[in-house]
């Protein structure tokens, strides 16, 4: 919930935009990191993550729910691919691949 506080706060001073990767907001990362260090929970990340795609400022292919098969939860992957995201250790196009698949598993549901 906390993290859901966050982002409603940070976009609500933010114009929200479609993006680029290239594009991707500094606060996110942060949050990410947070995440990533266990500050915030897994469901907290989701909920944040499914609003960023809702409101148009993380840009993601929709999967058909036929096609996504749902998993019990995020892949530890994804979260090293987090970490070393909000490091500054990877590239923004790796860290929304990851987004990516966790929408095409079922992970993050997009409407």
């Amino acid at each position: 919930m906390k993290l859901l506080l966050i982002i409603i706060f940070a976009v609500l001073i933010l114009i929200p935009v479609n993006i680029h990767a290239e594009e991707i907001p500094k606060w996110i990362k942060t949050i990410v990191g947070w995440w990533s260090d266990g500050s915030i929970e897994d469901d907290d990340f989701l909920k944040g993550i499914q609003y960023l795609i809702k409101e148009k400022i993380i840009t993601v292919q929709k999967t058909s729910p036929a096609n996504a098969a749902t998993t019990d939860g995020i892949p530890d992957w994804i979260k090293n691919n987090a970490k070393w995201w909000s490091d500054g250790l990877i590239e923004d196009d790796d860290f929304l691949k990851g987004i990516q698949n966790m929408v095409e598993r079922g992970i993050i549901q997009v409407n």
